[in-house]
Order: C-alpha cells, then structure tokens, then sequence
C-alpha cells in the first residue's frame, strides 16, 4: 500500500473487496415501533403540567436536546418516548444521503454512528508506513521530459497538451503558491502538538470546538472576521479535504456551505488581533466556556507605525497563544460530523508520510541514499512549485479523461500531487467551481481508503501505465520532471 496509502477513497457497495475480511460485529437493534396508542401514551401524562403543552410545542423543545438527553427523556414515559422517536428529531443529526425509506431516521441515524465507529476502528489498525525521515539535500539535477509531439484529446476545460508548456495551462481560482506554503508551514506548527492532540479527551473537546466555532461562523455574516484557534483549524483541515462529507455535513447542519481560506487580505490583517479578541468574547458569551488565552500584548494598544512596521502573518488562524484542555473525558460528548476521530489522527500523521515518500522520489531520481537523521524541508521554491502544479494539472486532465464511474476508471494521485490537490481543497467554494469549470465534476478526495493489497496493487500498475503513456513519466516522479521548450533547468 506504498504510494496509494493517502489517496482517494473509492465508494464501494457492501459486498466490495475494500471492505475488511475480519467479522463485523452486528449493527445495534434500535426499537422504534411503538405498540401503545397515542390516547393511551397521553393518559400518562394526565396529572401533569406536560399533558397541556400542545405535541407540536414539544417537539420543538426535543430538536433541542443531545442524543444523551432524548435517550434519558425516552425512559420517562411513553408519550416522551413516541415524540423522541420522531423523523423531525433525527433526521438533522445524520448524514441524509443515506436515507432508507423503510427505516425509520432513529434507525438510520444508529446505523450511521455505527459505521462511524467501525471506520474509526479500521483506521486506528492502519500502521503509518513512512516515519519522519528528516533530510536535506543539495538541489538535484531534474530531468526533462520528452518533447515528442504527442496526440491531444480536448476535454472539458483542457484545450491543449500539459506537456507543450512549462507553465499550467489552466488557471485556477485559488492562489495555489501562497496556500501551499501555508499549508505546510500549518501542519509543521500543528506537528510539535501531535503527540498532545492525538489523545482521546483532547481531540473529542476540539471536534467539540470546533462545531462550536462552526456554529459561529453560520450564525453571523460572511464579511464578520472570525479567527480559529489553531486547534480548531486542525479539525477543519480534517474536514476540508474530504469536499464530499463537508457539504453535505454544513448543509446539513449550517444550512450553507462555510467558505474557508488559510490566506487572509491586507485589511484583515490589520484588523485580525482585534477580531480574535471579539471571537474571543463571542464564544465565551454563547457557551459560557473559555476559548483561548489572549497573548500578554493583546491589551496594550499599538501606534499606527509600529503596526505598519510589524510583519503581520498571511494566514487566518491564530497561533500566538494555545488552549488548554483537560485530559478527563467530556460526558456528553456528541461529534455530529461525519469524519471520526482517527480521520484526523491520520490527517495529522500525513505530512510525515508525504516527506517520507518525497526523499525517496528524490534518491529513484538521483540514485542516492540520504542520511535520515538529517533535517528534510519540502522544496516549494519557485522550481518545485512549477513541477508540482504541473503534476495536479495532469492528476485534473487525468480526472476529465477518466471519471469515477467504477473502480477501474480513476487515477489516484501521490503525496506530491496532493499537496497541491490539499492546497486547492482549502477554499471549498473556488475548488467546487474549478472542478466543475475544468473537469466537469467535483473530484472528491477521501483519505485512507480500507483496500486490499492485492487490489490496491493492480489499481496501482494499472493507473501507472496509463499514466506514462499519457505524459511520458512515471507517476511517481511526476512532480520532479521539467516541461520545457529548451534545454535549460528551472531556477528557484
């Protein structure tokens, strides 16, 4: 499972060949038919001030309440029982995709929380296969692509060959260089905490945080700066890089689409440290609980030269002060996303494997070992930046030519293509645009497919192949190869 092990997930029925070969245990039996009548469930309440309040009113109140609270409030009396079961009540708490209309939504909602935590199971079974191989090398002498002329097939957004120009042929809604780079730097920050972060209690208190903060950003204008906490950003990444699950999640539970973007504009630069103290504010003021420490000179006021000649950072979310969380377990824990706690422990674990898999494309190319006890930075100078957008364009091309329609149509890309593909998925409004504009659908990305190594190995060769007739290189080692129209190398 080399090169495939972070790549896109393939949608799959339940008799697929990804599923894992290891007994399941059964899904839960939830009771939701209900043998009483309605008059008899009612006569319950005769003697109390419930029996006035009108079904419709109560209802209302019960959409209201935590999963924990409805099974507490089922056990009360029957009348509570049948209106905790109501369609109105679950059917905002799931996923609705999978709505099966012989279920009730209590049903489904079980069943979904149930594959949730066999996903989360699998997950944690699987072993990182690249550690941290920290290297750094001098600047390897990149080879060129061929420069036959090639046959070139128009498909949707593409109108000429990717390999007739150094350049991307396509323009993209997102400013690919700059996010990139954020993105990276994010995840190197976010790396000094993992080891913190990856426990049970504390990851579900930022799932936690993070919905909260998602709720504030629904709740206001999108011209109102909010500022996430690191933490809070981490989830998001999570969340972000799976296109899919994040629309239907903030619809389901915003009622819109919640734009992101790890850049931030001249104006709100300068307006980002009051604007996290007014996050601040509004989130203790709306849950009562604290949000993060302020930096000690937060509370003394700036001249306006000193600010102009202070760097401000390109980026949204705040690292001068971390939370603090508690290692007991929160009672009442409820994650209403679809991703699971292990999706974001391996979406941490990522950038370790994606220099793990970049040292070894460089040592197939040069055809040199590297010392692994040596400090290893991923290259996006202006060089690598042209390689690797070169290679995303052609994973997009690739796409277009061959849609998702099985199995066997679509080309997964390597941890250097999803750089670029992470980069582009952190303002979900553009890159839904952009696919729809350049490939003619949405190219979703789902992490840590569960598949065999037998079928993961012919998907492998196979997409290998179509790969190199294509573009003339291995997919591999794509993103080290120079498209140009003259023998000379590109200089960062």
């Amino acid at each position: 499972m080399e090169r495939f092990f972070g790549r896109t997930g393939q949608t799959t029925d339940d008799n697929s060949s990804t599923k894992p070969k290891e007994a399941r245990v059964n899904a839960p039996n939830i009771t939701w038919s209900h043998t009483w009548s309605f008059d008899e469930s009612r006569d319950a309440l005769s003697e109390s001030f419930f029996a006035n309040i009108p079904n419709e009113i109560l209802l209302r109140i019960f959409q209201l309440f935590s999963v924990r609270d409805l099974c507490s409030i089922s056990s009360v009396c029957r009348l509570f029982k049948m209106i905790a079961d109501q369609d109105e009540i679950w059917k905002l708490k799931y996923d609705t995709s999978t709505k099966i209309y012989s279920k009730s939504c209590k049903q489904i909602y079980m069943d979904w929380m149930y594959e949730k935590s066999l996903r989360n199971i699998e997950l944690r079974s699987i072993h990182r296969q690249y550690r941290t191989a920290c290297i750094r090398c001098a600047q390897p002498s990149y080879p060129v692509r061929p420069s036959k002329e090639q046959k070139f097939e128009s498909i949707a957004g593409f109108t000429k060959h990717l390999n007739s120009s150094a350049d991307m042929t396509i323009e993209l809604l997102v400013n690919i260089d700059t996010t990139a780079r954020e993105l990276i730097q994010l995840l190197e920050k976010a790396s000094k905490f993992q080891e913190q972060w990856q426990q049970a209690p504390i990851l579900k208190q930022m799932i936690t945080r993070y919905y909260r903060f998602m709720r504030l950003k629904a709740s206001h204008p999108t011209n109102i700066l909010l500022i996430p906490t690191m933490d809070i950003e981490i989830v998001w990444q999570t969340h972000l890089l799976r296109p899919e699950m994040y629309q239907a999640d903030c619809l389901r539970l915003f009622r819109r689409i919640i734009d992101h973007s790890l850049l931030i504009t001249d104006i709100q630069k300068m307006l980002k440290d009051q604007a996290f103290q007014d996050t601040c504010q509004l989130y203790e003021k709306t849950y009562g609980e604290h949000y993060c420490t302020l930096s000690p000179d937060n509370d003394q006021q700036e001249s306006a030269s000193d600010m102009n000649r202070r760097s401000k950072p390109n980026y949204t979310y705040w690292d001068k002060t971390q939370c603090k969380f508690s290692t007991k377990s929160a009672k009442d824990y409820e994650n209403p996303f679809s991703f699971t706690e292990s999706d974001i422990i391996l979406d941490m674990n990522w950038l370790d494997s994606c220099k793990q898999f970049m040292r070894n494309a460089l040592e197939k190319i040069s055809g040199e070992a590297y010392d692994l006890d040596e400090c290893f930075d991923i290259d996006l100078g202006e060089g690598a930046m042209k390689r690797l957008k070169k290679s995303y364009e052609r994973f997009l091309y690739m796409a277009a030519k061959y849609p998702l329609e099985n199995s066997n149509g679509f080309v997964p890309p390597t941890y250097a293509i999803d750089i670029i593909w992470h980069s582009h998925m952190q303002e979900p409004l553009n890159y839904r645009a952009d696919c729809i504009r350049l490939v003619g659908y949405v190219v979703n990305h789902a992490p840590w497919p569960m598949i065999e190594d037998n079928i993961m190995k012919k998907t492998s060769d196979r997409s290998d192949d179509m790969w190199k007739k294509e573009f003339q290189s291995d997919i591999e080692t794509d993103h080290l190869y120079n498209t140009i129209d003259h023998d000379a190398d590109w200089m960062d």
